[in-house]
C-alpha cells in the first residue's frame, strides 16, 4: 500500500484541517493547498475506502482483524494536482463507489474501531512528515498530528451542511431524500462526537472558522490567509533562532517585528546574518529524498567502487565487533566529523556490513547542484538547511527512524578545524530520546591528517582507523544512571552521553571539548569516569 504524490513539496507547514461531515474540509482544503503549492490529503477517504471494501466483502464492523487486513489493499492516488483524491483497490479506481450513500451510513461505525485507527495512524503521519501539506479529517489536530504547525477547524450548522450535500448530489431540497440527509448528518455528528476513540472536537489551540453563509471562495481565502500568517510567523522565528545561534540575536530580534506589526525605527543598523547561500526568504523549497530501505544495485556498485578507492589511497583499518551489529530496526549512527572523507570511510564499509543502506542528513547544497544531486540522493542524502533551526530536518530524521532504518549523523554539524570534537547542540540527544532507537558510536581517527580542511585533495598513504563502539539505548542508560527522563536536563544528559561514548573511542588528541567532560553518575550528576563501550 502506498500513496503517490507530487514530488515538488518539500519545506512548508504541516496544516491540520478538521471539521464535521460536509463542513467543506475537502473542497476548501484542496483549493487552499492548490493556491499555496501544498499537497492535500483527505484522510476520510481512507476510512471510506475501508468501509466500502468491508461492505463489498461482507465483513462486519466487529471483526477488527479483518478490517485492519484491508488497509494494505488500498491506495490513495494523486489526481495530478498534488491532491490525494483518488482511491484505487487492486489497481481499479473506486473513488465514486467510496463516496456512495451506503458508505455514508456505515463509515462512522467503522471509523470508531480502535485497531483500524491505529493501523491508519502511522500511514497518515508518514504522509505529513514530508511537510508542506494540508491534511483534512476529524481528528487530525487532536490525535493524528497533535504537533501540527497550524490547526484549523471548519464548522457549520447541520442545516448548512445538509444544504451543501443536497446541492452537491443534485437532490430536490423539498424531497424526502433531502430530509434523510439532514437526519443522517445529525446521526453522524452524534456518533463522531461521542465515540470513545478520537471523538470529533476542535483542538485546544485550533483556529475555528464558521462557514455558514460563506461562499467557497470566502472560506478558502480565510484558510489561505491563516496559513500565510503562520508561515510568516514561522519564518520570523527561524530568522531569530538563526541569529541567536550566530551571535546576532539581540540585534536581529529587534529588527524582526511580529507578523502584522510595523518594525520600530532601529537606532543602529543591525548586523547581517551570515549564511553560506542566499537568504532563507529567497531559497526555493527543495524536494525531500525518499527514505533508503534497500541496497539497490546502483548503491552496491557505488560503495564497491568507493571501497576500492579507499584501499588504494589509504592505509585503512576497521576496529570493532561489526558482526554483532543489528541488521534490522532503527539505529542512529553517530560519529565525529574531522574530514570530508568521513562519510565515505564510514558509509562504504558499514553499508556492506549491515546489508542495508544508511540515510544521511547533509547540507542542502549537496543536492542542489543538478549534476551531482541525483547521485547524493541515491546515496541516501537528506537535505538539511544549516542556516536555521530546521524543523523539517528533525521530522525527516524521525521519519527515517520510525521506518526502522539507519540514520547516520555527525552531531557536530560541520567538520572540526583541528580534528578534535566540538561542542554540539542537543539534536542527537533529542532524537535518541524521542525515537528510542539504538545509538552506534563511531570514531574516525586521523581522517583530518588524511584530508585537512582547506586542502583540495586528500594525501596518499596516510593511516586512518574507523572504530565502532557497542550500540546502546540512551533511555535505558539514563535510567541506569538515574538521570532525568524528560525535559531539557534529559536532552542535555542524552547528548553528553552520546558524545562521551564517541570520545572514548578516539585518541586523546581528538577528544576535543569532551576530553575532560565527565559522564553522568547514577545520581544524574557528572561522575569521575564512565566505563568504556569501545570495541
Amino acid at each position: 500500500m502506498q500513496e503517490t504524490a507530487s514530488t515538488g513539496a518539500a519545506h512548508g507547514l504541516v496544516v491540520a484541517l478538521d471539521g464535521p461531515a460536509s463542513s467543506g474540509k475537502s473542497s476548501v482544503g484542496a483549493a487552499a493547498a492548490r493556491e499555496l503549492g501544498y499537497r492535500f490529503c483527505d484522510t476520510g477517504l481512507l476510512y471510506r475506502a475501508v468501509t466500502w471494501l468491508a461492505l463489498d466483502r461482507g465483513i462486519m464492523a466487529n471483526d477488527a482483524g479483518a478490517l485492519v487486513a484491508l488497509v494494505d489493499e488500498i491506495d490513495l492516488v494523486d489526481n495530478g494536482n498534488g491532491r490525494l483524491a483518488r482511491v484505487a483497490v487492486d489497481g481499479v479506481d473506486r473513488t465514486e463507489a467510496v463516496r456512495g450513500p451506503q458508505v455514508d451510513i456505515a463509515v462512522s461505525a467503522i471509523s470508531g474501531i480502535a485497531e483500524l485507527r491505529l493501523a491508519l495512524l502511522t500511514r497518515q503521519r508518514r504522509l505529513a512528515s514530508q511537510g508542506r501539506i494540508v491534511m483534512a479529517g476529524r481528528d487530525i489536530g487532536t490525535i493524528v498530528l497533535p504537533d501540527a504547525d497550524l490547526k484549523l477547524f471548519l464548522d457549520a450548522s447541520v442545516e448548512e451542511r445538509a444544504r451543501r450535500r443536497v446541492l452537491e448530489r443534485g437532490i430536490d431540497p423539498a424531497s424526502d431524500e433531502a430530509g434523510e440527509i439532514v437526519a443522517e448528518l445529525k446521526r453522524r455528528d452524534e456518533l463522531d462526537s461521542s465515540r470513545p476513540i478520537a471523538p470529533l472536537r476542535a483542538a485546544e489551540n485550533a483556529f475555528v472558522i464558521r462557514t455558514d453563509g460563506n461562499q467557497l471562495d470566502d472560506t478558502v481565502r480565510q484558510v489561505v490567509e491563516a496559513i500565510r500568517k503562520a508561515e510568516a510567523e514561522a519564518e520570523a522565528e527561524r530568522v531569530v533562532t538563526a541569529a541567536r545561534a550566530s551571535g546576532t540575536g539581540p540585534a536581529l530580534a529587534a529588527a524582526v517585528p511580529p507578523p502584522g506589526h510595523e518594525a520600530a525605527e532601529p537606532t543602529a543598523e543591525p548586523r547581517r546574518l551570515r549564511t553560506s547561500g542566499p537568504p532563507r526568504a529567497q531559497r526555493r523549497p527543495i524536494r525531500p529524498t525518499p527514505i533508503a530501505t534497500h541496497n539497490w544495485w546502483l548503491t552496491k556498485l557505488g560503495t564497491l567502487v568507493l571501497r576500492w578507492i579507499v584501499r588504494a589511497i589509504v592505509r585503512f583499518r576497521v576496529e570493532g565487533d561489526l558482526a554483532s551489529l543489528p541488521k534490522s530496526g532503527p539505529m542512529i549512527m553517530a560519529a565525529n566529523h574531522a574530514s570530508s572523507a568521513d562519510p565515505v570511510l564510514i558509509g562504504a564499509f558499514l553499508n556492506q556490513v549491515l546489508g542495508r543502506p544508511l540515510n544521511w542528513l547533509g547540507k542542502r547544497e549537496l543536492v542542489e547542484f543538478w549534476l551531482t544531486g541525483w547521485a547524493f540522493r541515491i546515496a541516501g542524502i537528506h537535505p538539511v538547511d544549516r542556516d536555521a533551526a530546521d524543523l523539517e530536518a528533525f521530522r525527516t530524521a524521525m521519519r527515517i527512524l520510525e521506518a526502522g532504518q539507519v540514520l547516520a549523523v555527525f552531531p557536530e554539524g560541520t567538520r572540526s578545524r583541528d580534528g578534535g570534537l566540538q561542542q554540539v547542540r542537543e539534536g542527537v540527544g533529542m532524537l535518541a530520546l524521542r525515537s528510542g532507537a539504538l545509538v552506534l558510536p563511531v570514531a574516525v581517527i586521523d581522517s583530518d591528517i588524511l584530508w585537512p580542511r582547506g586542502r583540495l585533495l586528500p594525501r596518499f598513504g596516510k593511516r586512518v582507523t574507523v572504530r565502532y563502539g557497542t550500540p546502546f539505548s540512551v533511555p535505558d542508560e539514563l535510567a541506569k544512571l538515574r538521570a532525568p527522563a524528560k525535559g531539557r536536563q534529559a536532552t542535555e544528559a542524552a547528548t553528553r552521553l552520546v558524545m562521551t561514548r564517541i570520545a572514548e573511542l578516539l585518541p586523546p588528541r581528538q577528544r576535543g571539548v569532551y576530553a575532560a567532560d565527565p559522564p553522568l553518575s547514577r545520581e544524574g550528576v557528572p561522575a569521575e569516569r564512565l566505563q568504556s563501550h569501545g570495541s
